[in-house]
């Protein structure tokens, strides 16, 4: 909630003032009855994923978008944090997927109107979720677990994405504030939703063995890279010709632990063995493995490059002699799909949405031994033929994971959604 200014709310009356305020007002309600007038599947959509630093929600979401931009018989209104604009408020990280399927719903707050400015924002919040109930969309999209405030209020068909159940599978290796909103309200958001989505078949059978979901309102829809068409960058500097690459932010669920503990086993039993290169952030609970991180960095086995653009891991991925994913837990597994694609042969993790994604395409290692995974790094690092095969298997699996065909399901799905609400 936000917190009540003091003071009175109205600016003086002046005839400039109530002329704007008037004038504003107008046009916010000729929108909203122009939008009801509009034809077709209308969907609301939650973008609040675009407006912060780029996760695996922000860059499905933003793909979904990007596939559906120009589809015909199909409106998708975007809604922000709030639909109301102002010079110092917040803005999408990235380009908003642009064509004629999409708009993004906001409207500019000038300066000049009756209402004073500190007591806008909160007046505004109260009277946004009868706005968007206003534009009467036919389905609703939450595409993080569960709706917004605003969204929520309009009691519309409500489709939802799970991407994962860390909050019953590894609940340790959630931040404290994402634990309890998920706590809070995912069983509510799944029970009330007419139609959930997950990236995987793994977790739709988690959400059906946790239950509150009907069989038939859990569908598939895997998703897919996204460094098609991204130019292969140059190496960061420092990088040898000959690594071995891990693409993730450094927290706990992609359990590093595993690798640090299992190198130094692989250069006994393989003396030139390239170096672990670690492209991604440090996120949350780093520290616990900072100083391994810094002894292996000062033995010289371990570069971290950091977060890199799209052009520098796509090179990354392409010259990497192997890609390891030693996570604890996914709901998918994007670097999988895009080392396969790139021709990486992969060392993953034995956990079964890792299966599903990589099929035969993989080597796989229990995520807790480490001697396990420095003897399959180094067969795979010493036989030619092996990494040759996993790379000609990956790249023909990689050729399932499409977000076209993620789009299409998913607009499928949209669809079913609104027309069982309107069947009489």
């Amino acid at each position: 909630m936000v917190p009540l200014p003091t003071g009175f709310p109205l600016a003086w009356p002046a005839p400039a003032r109530i002329a704007a305020t008037w004038q504003w007002a107008r046009r916010v309600v000729a929108a909203i009855r122009r939008r009801r007038r509009e034809d077709g599947l209308t969907v609301g959509v939650d973008i609040a994923p675009l407006f912060e630093p780029l996760t695996g929600v922000g860059w499905y979401l933003h793909e979904l978008l990007r596939q559906l931009a120009g589809r015909s018989g199909l409106r998708l209104r975007l809604y922000g944090p709030s639909m109301f604009l102002r010079p110092d408020g917040p803005l999408p990280v990235v380009r908003l997927p642009a064509g004629p399927t999409v708009e993004w719903i906001r409207h500019e707050v000038p300066d000049n109107l009756l209402v004073r400015r500190p007591w806008l924002v909160p007046l505004l919040r109260v009277v946004e979720p009868w706005l968007v109930a206003a534009d009467r969309n036919r389905v609703l999209f939450a595409p993080n677990f569960f709706p917004p405030r605003p969204l929520a209020a309009a009691r519309r068909p409500l489709v939802v994405t799970v991407h994962d159940l860390t909050l019953h599978r590894t609940a340790w290796a959630l931040q404290a504030e994402t634990r309890l909103a998920l706590e809070r309200r995912l069983e509510r958001s799944v029970a009330r939703a007419h139609a959930i989505l997950t990236p995987s078949e793994t977790v739709r059978t988690e959400l059906l063995e946790h239950g509150g979901a009907a069989p038939d309102a859990v569908h598939v829809t895997w998703e897919a890279g996204r460094l098609d068409g991204t130019p292969i960058g140059d190496l960061p500097d420092g990088v040898p010709e000959r690594f071995v690459l891990h693409v993730g932010t450094i927290e706990p669920r992609k359990n590093l632990a595993i690798l640090l503990a299992s190198w130094p086993r692989l250069r006994v039993l393989m003396p030139d063995a390239p170096p672990l290169v670690l492209c991604g952030k440090r996120g949350w609970r780093h520290e616990s493995i900072g100083a391994a991180l810094t002894r292996a960095a000062d033995e010289g086995w371990l570069i971290h490059v950091g977060y890199a653009p799209d052009a520098v891991v796509h090179g990354l991925y392409h010259r990497a002699a192997a890609v390891v994913c030693p996570s604890v837990y996914e709901g998918f597994g994007l670097p999988l799909v895009e080392a396969m694609a790139a021709g990486a042969p992969l060392v993953c993790s034995d956990i079964p949405v890792f299966r599903e994604v990589a099929a035969d395409a993989a080597v796989f290692v229990p995520p807790d031994d480490a001697a396990a995974w420095a003897g399959a790094l180094a067969r795979l690092l010493a036989d030619a033929d092996l990494a040759s095969g996993l790379r000609s298997l990956g790249a023909a699996r990689s050729r399932r994971f499409s977000w076209q065909r993620t789009a299409d399901r998913t607009l499928e799905v949209w669809s079913a959604a609104a027309a069982r609400q309107e069947r009489p």
